[in-house]
């Protein structure tokens, strides 16, 4: 029976857990009861979410902070001795970590601009406006979900680990289009290098071909010179 009154206890602790946001920090709610009609010990146990580390907690009271290696996340724990009926209600304050910064958002999209720029005189430009368009869908998608300030912190956590997902395909996107412009850029590369080196092959032709129409007239006169001399 004192089992089921604890695990009652718990669970009603997990249900409680909550969220409320003030201006740069997410306070965590939460609330623990004694159901029984005896005095007994509750543990508190809460995982943080995810992207929560110690550094970022600005208020847990007397509770702990410790590590999960299992789950790989951060949890908050403390144990109280509540009375027969007794509630007991805990605030935990955060920084609000769940925001994408704007100056990332601006360098993947002017990347994506100068990537496009660059296949414009290939073959594969069509190629890379589809990357481009797929890109600038990832991004505005990104920028309406950070835009939603009135979201719940639950609903904004959700959209931040969104956000992540669409930043890091964004990211392979780029990747992807600058493989491929690699794999353009030296053939064209060399094409221009060979036109170069033809150009260079003829200018040499051409003044050694004056110097040697010069040559032939400056001996001819020195042979006409010789006579006369003589």
């Amino acid at each position: 029976m004192k089992n089921k009154t604890w695990l009652l206890a718990i669970l009603f602790l997990v249900l409680c857990f909550s969220f409320a946001e003030a201006a740069g920090t997410i306070t965590l709610r939460l609330m623990a009861v004694n159901p029984s009609d005896s005095e007994q010990t509750v543990p508190i146990k809460v995982y943080l979410p995810l992207e929560v580390k110690p550094e970022n907690v600005i208020y847990k009271g007397d509770l702990e902070v410790a590590y999960d290696a299992q789950q790989g996340g951060y949890y908050v724990f403390g144990e109280y001795q509540l009375k027969p009926k007794e509630q007991l209600e805990k605030e935990i304050e955060i920084q609000d970590v769940w925001v994408i910064d704007q100056a990332q958002i601006a360098i993947l999209r002017q990347d994506a601009k100068e990537i496009l720029t660059a296949f414009e005189k290939t073959d594969y430009y069509d190629r890379a406006l589809l990357l481009y368009n797929g890109i600038d869908k990832k991004l505005k998608e990104v920028e309406q979900m950070q835009d939603l300030s009135s979201a719940s912190p639950s609903y904004k956590i959700s959209n931040y680990r969104n956000s992540v997902s669409l930043l890091s395909s964004t990211k392979e996107d780029l990747l992807s289009a600058k493989t491929l412009l690699s794999e353009v850029a030296p053939k064209g590369l060399a094409r221009f290098t060979w036109k170069i080196f033809l150009f260079i092959i003829v200018f040499l032709g051409v003044l050694g071909g004056g110097f040697f129409v010069i040559w032939q007239r400056q001996t001819k006169l020195e042979e006409e010179q010789k006579p006369q001399q003589e």
